[in-house]
């Protein structure tokens, strides 16, 4: 029954993974509504700037209502929001309904590693934590190929369709592994989290070493990354005129990139010491951006997919390179703050590159186009000089801090 249990929860945090088959429908939804390629910013934004805010409060509450209670509240409203995206009958309707996704997700993913813990004896915890791991980077995999199907059978409202099944089973099915939970501790009130919250990332952040700056290289790493799975469905669909379908594959290939990054990374870390693994590791995703960069209209399949994969890889062993410094440098006591320092470091930057890259990618199109360029060179341009300003902005800043990075890891 715990693992039952087990694959419940699952598949009810899965939702949020999920939800990267939306950037397949990015493209369709543009032309659905009508709206410039900037606007689609919203999309991404509203959503993870919801559930970026909200975790840590929503982990509050949890510890003090139940965690089983607000993971219930979570798929009652991922269903409801899901099903206002999908019958949205205008561009602003679905910016409303995202922000109720974000909400829902928020409530989700606070609890959700809790209640795994709770399922499970002492010696079984690790291993169950690394099946919920692997679950949910299995459906960041496959999201975009289903995302892709879904599109071509329902338009771009299947990316939203097809996860309200799901949201229902998870819910249907929590009766059945209620009474495996312990009841919860009460806890402090939120005023009181959000204080010990402050005073301890303020303690760490000022003694401890690089901690404020490996933080900054994960804004900068999700920043630059963020920029394949929210530019290149524009690539294939608009130059390569690929399905989206076909789309949804190549995606999954860079997710597919991540989950091996991950897999491999504490082998990785084991040998070369965390320090150095996120060095390196962030080295390697700015190369895979470095063969993106030099994509044509016509660049050949290997080429494309080798570039993706390298990038992935790197992003994945990076993030958890990441979390483990992150986790070694906190108190104990602080995991919960761990975790939700990790998630807000990421949504800084996915929220920065929604801002940022549709915008260069627009400015370069609109010189393109008045030197005289088609529009599909004229994306080209904008293409170009998006991954440019990437490899920029991150390879400036790991060479400035190579240093720092570069160095025999202090826990060998």
């Amino acid at each position: 029954m715990n693992l039952f249990g087990l694959l419940i929860i699952g598949l009810g945090a899965s939702l949020a993974p999920l939800d990267f088959s939306v950037n397949i429908a990015f493209p369709a939804i543009t032309d659905a509504f009508g709206i410039a390629t900037q606007d689609i910013r919203w999309i991404a934004l509203c959503y993870v700037v919801t559930y970026g805010s909200l975790v840590i409060w929503f982990g509050a509450i949890g510890d003090r209502v139940g965690h089983l209670k607000v993971f219930r509240w979570g798929l009652i409203l991922a269903a409801v929001s899901t099903v206002l995206c999908a019958l949205s009958p205008t561009y602003p309707w679905l910016v409303v309904a995202r922000i109720l996704q974000g909400v829902a997700m928020a409530l989700l993913l606070s609890c959700s590693p809790a209640l795994i813990i709770a399922m499970f004896p002492a010696d079984q915890r690790t291993r169950a934590l690394s099946v919920y791991g692997g679950l949910t980077a299995l459906s960041g995999v496959m999201a975009p190929v289903i995302g892709g199907y879904c599109i071509e059978w329902m338009g771009w409202a299947g990316v939203f369709w097809f996860r309200i099944p799901i949201a229902l089973v998870a819910l249907f099915s929590l009766p059945l592994i209620h009474a495996h939970f312990r009841q919860p501790r009460f806890a402090r009130s939120s005023v009181e989290v959000s204080r010990s919250t402050l005073v301890i990332l303020f303690d760490v952040f000022k003694n401890g070493q690089n901690f404020g700056w490996i933080n900054l290289a994960n804004v900068i790493i999700q920043l630059c990354s963020f920029s394949v799975p929210l530019i290149l469905p524009y690539y294939l669909t608009r130059v390569a005129l690929w399905s989206p379908t076909e789309t949804g594959g190549v995606l999954a290939i860079w997710a597919s990139g991540t989950l091996i990054g991950s897999f491999f990374a504490g082998l990785v870390i084991k040998r070369l010491g965390v320090h150095q693994t996120a060095f390196m590791s962030a080295w390697l995703s700015i190369l895979g951006l470095v063969f993106v960069a030099f994509w044509t209209a016509q660049v050949s399949l290997p080429v494309m997919l080798i570039s993706i994969m390298m990038q992935g890889i790197g992003l994945g062993l990076f993030q958890v390179a990441y979390t483990d410094w992150v986790v070694a440098e906190l108190p104990i006591t602080s995991r919960g703050v761990a975790g939700s320092l990790t998630v807000l470091t990421r949504t800084l930057g996915i929220i920065t590159g929604a801002l940022l890259w549709l915008w260069v990618l627009d400015h370069g199109q609109m010189l393109g186009l008045q030197d005289g360029l088609s529009p599909k060179q004229a994306f080209m341009n904008g293409f170009r000089q998006l991954y440019l300003v990437a490899i920029l902005i991150a390879g400036g800043f790991f060479a400035a801090s190579g240093f720092r990075f570069w160095k025999r890891d202090s826990r060998q």
